[in-house]
């Protein structure tokens, strides 16, 4: 049966005469969405400017990843540059800039490295860079928030649900006025990422002593995040005139994966291909990276590999509403900048109606995808034609 969506947004791009297409991308974030940012704060070593840190690409480029990182196929896919980081003063940013770094949060003060707020108005600092038309079209980028949870999860193992909300609800509040900051520079289109089911990294398994297992607190707050996220991004379309935005499932994403790894081309989801311990949870070097990174989920305890990477960027770009809404980030390239409120209402209306699968197995067909792969998965998005959850 045809998608209901597809045929609303056809009839959008119709009705509406300014259709845009971004050639600007702005990221902010952690080290899953770090271009080399770390590098130039640090006093100490980084060790993702050393290998085995870009083993895949031949080089340590500063990309927490043995390869390229979501941004980059997410750029690519648009058809512009790699986006560089803003703290490299040499770089070409004419197609925006990448302020994402590790060990990012949105709350409290991390060592060597930016809050959300201190992102926001490096991004300020340097919004005159580009033209207030290149602004008004761009992707904003997010991935942000696990440290903060991970943090809290770590120094408070027993919190009441009253105290999870109340910490989540602080966390929210702070990106709520990031988004307006951006918003009063001309920002219209805006893309998250939402956060992974922070109990099932490597690293924070083997810290808990149950590699067989989740971590249950971290993917809570994960989860609390994430459903208030979703609710703070459908209020703002309502409340600011033209905001845009892209809301895709990285917490079933990254649980599918780890669950039925082989289903998605993985070798393993539970363990990291470069790290000691249980299940390379630490201390990646190149005495211990595996052969085959693409075997792998997660190149280390926190991070993705290319692999990984390149499969969330696909899903980001042109996965199916259950996945990622109410537009992927291609429709989202073309949405009018001249859409009033009634789009978000017909979003919230949509958001509400969507049905929410709770078994894992619920959240894709299996036949499908296995059908899928004997086909050979195309990756090149100028070729695929399907994605999975």
């Amino acid at each position: 049966m045809a998608n209901p969506k597809s045929h609303l947004f056809a009839l959008l791009l119709l009705h509406f005469s300014t259709v845009s297409l971004a050639q600007t991308l702005f990221v902010f974030g952690d080290g899953l969405y770090d271009a080399g940012n770390k590098q130039f704060v640090s006093s100490n070593r980084v060790d993702a400017s050393f290998p085995p840190y870009g083993i895949t690409l031949g080089e340590a480029t500063g990309r927490w990843s043995d390869g390229r990182i979501v941004p980059d196929y997410l750029a690519s896919f648009m058809g512009i540059s790699q986006i560089p980081p803003i703290l490299r003063a040499t770089a070409d940013f004419s197609h925006g800039a990448n302020f994402a770094i590790a060990d990012a949060t949105v709350l409290g003060a991390p060592p060597e490295s930016m809050t959300l707020s201190q992102q926001v108005i490096k991004f300020s600092e340097n919004k005159n860079k580009w033209t207030a038309k290149a602004r008004s079209e761009a992707i904003y980028l997010f991935y942000i928030a696990s440290d903060d949870c991970l943090n809290y999860a770590k120094n408070n193992p027993n919190p009441s649900d009253d105290q999870k909300q109340a910490f989540v609800g602080r966390v929210i509040a702070a990106i709520e006025a990031e988004l307006k900051v951006l918003y009063g520079s001309g920002g219209r289109k805006f893309a998250f990422q939402n956060l992974a089911p922070l109990g099932c990294l490597p690293s924070v398994k083997q810290a808990n002593g149950n590699v067989q297992e989740c971590a249950r607190l971290p993917s809570e707050m994960a989860e609390l995040h994430n459903k208030k996220l979703l609710q703070l991004l459908v209020e703002l379309s309502r409340q600011l005139s033209g905001f845009q935005y892209s809301f895709y499932d990285f917490f079933s994403s990254i649980q599918n994966r780890v669950i039925k790894s082989k289903t998605y081309t993985f070798e393993t989801g539970m363990a990291a291909c470069c790290g000691t311990g249980s299940v390379n949870g630490t201390s990646c070097s190149t005495s211990n990276v595996c052969a085959k990174p693409e075997d792998y989920l997660f190149f280390d305890g926190k991070h993705l590999t290319q692999e990984g990477n390149l499969q969330v960027g696909h899903l980001i770009w042109g996965s199916d509403p259950e996945v990622v809404g109410p537009n992927n980030l291609r429709e989202l390239l073309f949405l009018p900048l001249d859409i009033t409120a009634t789009l978000a209402n017909i979003q919230e209306a949509m958001a509400a109606t969507m049905p929410r699968q709770i078994k894992i197995e619920s959240l894709y067909d299996i036949k499908k995808m296995e059908s899928e792969m004997e086909n050979q998965w195309l990756y090149q998005v100028d070729k695929a034609t399907s994605f999975l959850i």
